[in-house]
C-alpha cells in the first residue's frame, strides 16, 4: 500500500504520495462547435444514463426535435455534461463520447487539449463523482439548480501517472464486466418472471383454474374459448357510471398504475413528486367511492385502477360502479390489468400516444367475460397468492441487482482515489 497524503478534496479524502491533484480545464477546455448549416450531415446523439447514443432515426415517439438550430457538435472522445436540476440525480448528466455527432446546445462540452490525452481514467473519476452525488453539492446546497462550464472546468481531479491510469481503467474495467454480466442475468431472469406473470394472469381470468373444464368459443376475439360455465357480458351490464361530484370531506385522490388510487398527500409523501392540489373550486373535482374502478388517461397503458378509498379525483376521470350481484371486484382488478385486455382497450383509440383520456364510450366497446362469482372469487385469490410470490422473487433479484450496483460504485472509487491499488 501505498503512503498517503490528504488530497484537499473533502469527498476524496486521502490520496497516494505519488498523485497529483489537477483541475478539470488543465487537461480539457470548453468547446462549443455549432454546426450550423452542417447539421444534415451529422447523426443525432443523447447523453443517457448509460452514456452517449445514438438517437433512433424513428421520431414516431418524438425522440427527435423538429428543428435543429443551435445544436453543436460533439466530438469521438471528448467528454460531455448535462448539470440540471441537481437535486435530482437522475436528470444530472456524464458521457465520454464514442461518437461524433448532434447533441443539445443545453450539453456542456469539454475537448482534450493534447489530442492523445488518455481519457478513461479521468471518465471513470467523473462516473464515481456522479455516483456519490458530489455534482449535486456543487449546486451551493440548492442555491443553484445547475452548473456551468466554469464550474466543470474547476473541478478538482486526482492524477496518477499515465502507467497508473492505465493499470487502474484495467482493474476496474476487468471487475466491472464480471458485475454487469451478474446484473444483466438478474434483469433476464426479471423480465422472464414479469413475463411468466402476465402470461399466468392471461390464462387464468379468461381459461380459469380448471384445465379439464370443456371449452366454448365466446364469440370475442381477444378472449377467445371461455369454460362452457361462463357468459360474455356488455360492459354496461356489469357496471355504470358514477357521476357525483365531490363531497364535503373527501380526501384528494390521485392515480398511478404503480400505486393505484391513494390519499394525494401520500403519494407525494412516498414518491417525492408534486401534484396539482385543488384548493378551492371543488365541484370541479368527481367523488369516488371505495369499490369503484377509475378510468384515467393511463388507461389505455394498463391505469384502470381499483380504489380501495373513499375520495375525490380529477374530472377527467372516470368512475365505475361494479354491479355486486355479477361482479366480484378483485377477480375483475386482475382482468383489467391483464395484457390481453390492455391490447383490446387500446384498439378503441388511435390517439393514444397524444395521450387521450380513455373515455366511459372507450370501456363499453370491450366485451367482457363474467365467471360465475364462485370462480371468480377462486381466481382471484390464486391469482393474489401465486402473484405475490412472483413479486417477492423479483423483489430480491432487484435487491441483489441494487447491492451489485452498490459494490461496483464503491469499486470504481477506491480505485480512482487510490484506496484500492491496481
Amino acid at each position: 500500500m501505498s503512503k498517503m497524503k490528504n488530497s484537499g478534496v473533502e469527498w476524496i479524502g486521502e490520496i497516494p504520495e505519488d498523485w497529483n491533484v489537477i483541475r478539470f480545464k488543465d487537461k480539457y477546455r470548453n468547446v462549443k462547435e455549432i454546426a450550423g448549416e452542417k447539421s444534415s450531415e451529422y447523426e443525432r446523439l443523447a447523453l443517457t444514463l448509460n452514456g452517449v447514443i445514438k438517437r433512433p432515426k424513428d421520431d414516431s415517439e418524438g425522440l427527435q426535435p423538429k428543428e435543429f438550430d443551435g445544436y453543436q457538435i460533439l466530438r469521438d472522445n471528448d467528454f460531455v455534461f448535462k448539470m440540471i436540476d441537481l437535486q435530482n440525480i437522475s436528470t444530472s448528466r456524464v458521457g465520454l463520447s464514442p461518437y461524433t455527432g448532434l447533441v443539445s446546445p443545453a450539453y456542456i462540452r469539454f475537448s482534450a487539449k493534447n489530442k492523445n490525452e488518455y481519457t478513461k481514467y479521468t471518465y471513470y473519476y467523473l462516473m464515481s463523482m456522479y455516483y456519490n452525488c458530489v455534482f449535486n453539492s456543487l449546486g451551493g446546497d440548492g442555491v443553484r439548480s445547475a452548473l456551468n462550464a466554469s464550474d466543470m472546468g474547476n473541478l478538482k481531479i486526482p492524477m496518477p501517472s499515465l502507467e497508473s491510469q492505465k493499470a487502474i481503467v484495467d482493474a476496474i474495467e476487468s471487475k466491472t464486466t464480471k458485475i454487469d454480466a451478474l446484473i444483466s442475468n438478474e434483469e433476464k431472469q426479471i423480465e422472464k418472471l414479469k413475463a411468466y406473470k402476465q402470461a399466468l394472469i392471461t390464462e387464468t381470468v379468461t381459461k380459469g383454474l380448471d384445465k379439464n373444464v370443456k371449452m366454448k368459443d365466446s364469440g370475442v376475439e381477444w378472449i377467445g374459448e371461455i369454460p362452457e360455465g361462463w357468459e360474455i357480458y356488455y360492459p354496461k351490464a356489469l357496471f355504470k357510471q358514477r357521476k357525483e361530484r365531490a363531497m364535503t370531506g373527501d380526501k384528494q385522490l390521485t392515480a398511478s398504475q404503480q400505486y393505484g388510487i391513494m390519499n394525494q398527500k401520500e403519494y407525494m409523501e412516498i414518491t417525492g413528486s408534486r401534484v396539482v392540489v385543488v384548493e378551492k373550486d371543488f365541484d370541479i373535482l368527481k367523488h369516488v367511492e371505495k369499490g369503484d374502478f377509475v378510468l384515467s388517461m393511463r388507461s389505455f397503458q394498463g391505469g384502470l385502477e381499483y380504489s380501495e378509498v373513499t375520495g375525490c379525483i380529477s374530472s377527467a376521470y372516470v368512475m365505475l360502479i361494479p354491479y355486486s350481484e355479477k361482479v366480484y371486484s378483485p377477480y375483475f382488478k386482475w382482468l383489467l390489468k391483464s395484457s390481453v385486455y390492455i391490447n383490446a382497450i387500446q384498439s378503441t383509440s388511435n390517439l393514444v400516444r397524444d395521450g387521450q383520456a380513455m373515455r366511459f364510450a372507450n370501456f363499453i366497446q370491450i366485451w367482457l367475460p363474467c365467471p360465475p362469482q364462485k370462480e371468480q372469487k377462486a381466481i382471484a385469490e390464486f391469482l393474489d397468492k401465486k402473484c405475490k410470490q412472483i413479486e417477492i422473487l423479483i423483489s430480491k433479484k432487484l435487491e441483489f441487482i441494487e447491492k451489485l450496483n452498490t459494490y461496483k460504485k464503491s469499486l470504481i472509487y477506491e480505485y480512482v482515489t487510490g484506496k484500492k491499488q491496481a
